[in-house]
């Protein structure tokens, strides 16, 4: 018995609305909410374009919410990462990416063992924070030091 194109379509719609299920953690009463909208009680018995839409619209649902969260971590990273920057800078030292990334993994206390990139994209959204406001703060401070060390100089040599 050959298969048609239109039952493999259906498999692979089945798996992915599965698939999304899981993916989102999804739980049995709402799986069982969302294929009533549909006046069925199992995947199986959803058309092609009813699987098309259920999946859409878990998509829709709980994709945005990921994607947000993604977003969030990835600009919350970007800040430490000019910060660490802004610091060394203010260090009158030079930095590159990796050496700022090792700074950032070293700072959070992550375990060596894995690629730098891994480790610094395991940094915990709280400690990111942390990690930001600890720089910027550095920086700031340092600025500060070195603003009365210099007046403390100019003080001096106009005693001279």
């Amino acid at each position: 018995m050959k298969t048609t194109t239109a039952e493999l379509t259906h498999k692979n719609l089945v798996k992915k609305f599965h698939t999304l299920l899981s993916k989102y953690s999804i739980r049995n009463e709402d799986k069982l909410t969302i294929l009533g909208t549909f006046g069925v009680d199992t995947s199986l018995n959803l058309s092609i374009d009813q699987l098309a839409q259920a999946c859409d619209a878990i998509e829709r649902t709980f994709g945005k919410k990921e994607d947000d969260e993604l977003a969030k971590l990835d600009t919350m990273r970007k800040r430490l990462i000019a910060s660490i920057f802004a610091w060394r800078a203010s260090l009158g030292a030079p930095a590159d990416m990796n050496l700022v990334k090792a700074i950032a993994c070293r700072a959070a206390e992550v375990p060596e063992g894995y690629a730098l990139s891994i480790r610094f994209n395991s940094i915990p959204e709280v400690k990111l924070q942390s990690l930001y406001n600890a720089f910027t703060h550095m920086k700031k401070d340092m600025g500060k030091v070195k603003q009365m060390t210099q007046e403390m100089i100019d003080k001096l040599t106009t005693l001279n």
